[in-house]
């Protein structure tokens, strides 16, 4: 019976090494440099929502999976903006979405 017991706690070991070196997959957030309040930014499909997003402030970071999503950005004056994301399927990391005074639109890499 020992040896059983010796052979399973390595499997287990092995898939928890296996699964820690997997993809950590990607994070978004959103900075604000507009010139007014962004009422909500929505990422895909209702995928992530951010609400109330004041001038020059930045977003706590969501999860987010691999795909390309839309970005839909609507101002408390109703005034919308759009852009896309593409996140890719490999490695993982941090994204910031950042939308400025000329209502440039621009996806930051960390």
């Amino acid at each position: 019976m020992k040896p059983f017991k010796i052979f399973f706690v390595l499997i287990l070991f092995a898939t928890g090494i296996i699964f820690s070196s997997c993809s950590k997959g990607y994070e978004v957030r959103v900075s604000n440099f507009n010139t007014e309040t962004l009422d909500s930014v929505v990422i895909g499909n209702n995928t992530i929502v951010f609400t109330q997003v004041e001038k020059q402030a930045t977003t706590e970071f969501r999860k987010i999976k691999a795909g390309t999503y839309t970005v839909k950005f609507i101002t408390k004056t109703k005034n919308e903006y759009g852009s896309s994301i593409n996140i890719p399927k490999k490695d993982g990391g941090k994204r910031t979405i950042q939308i400025d005074g000329i209502n440039s639109i621009s996806v930051l890499e960390e």
